[in-house]
């Protein structure tokens, strides 16, 4: 299982935050490139002890 990782999104309709799951910050930002193509993406990273188990 991977970190949750929190993508802040920048689309035409405005910012929303997403959450996302994801085994490196890479494949969070990739699955989030997914989700919103062409929309500008901010990854914030899991803090410590936020780990899915």
């Amino acid at each position: 299982m991977g970190l949750l990782y929190e993508l802040i999104v920048d689309t035409e309709a405005g910012t929303t935050t997403i959450q996302i799951e994801a085994n490196s910050k890479e494949e969070a930002l990739e699955n989030g490139q997914e989700l919103y193509p062409g929309c500008r993406l901010a990854l914030v990273n899991p803090e410590p002890g936020e780990q899915k188990s």
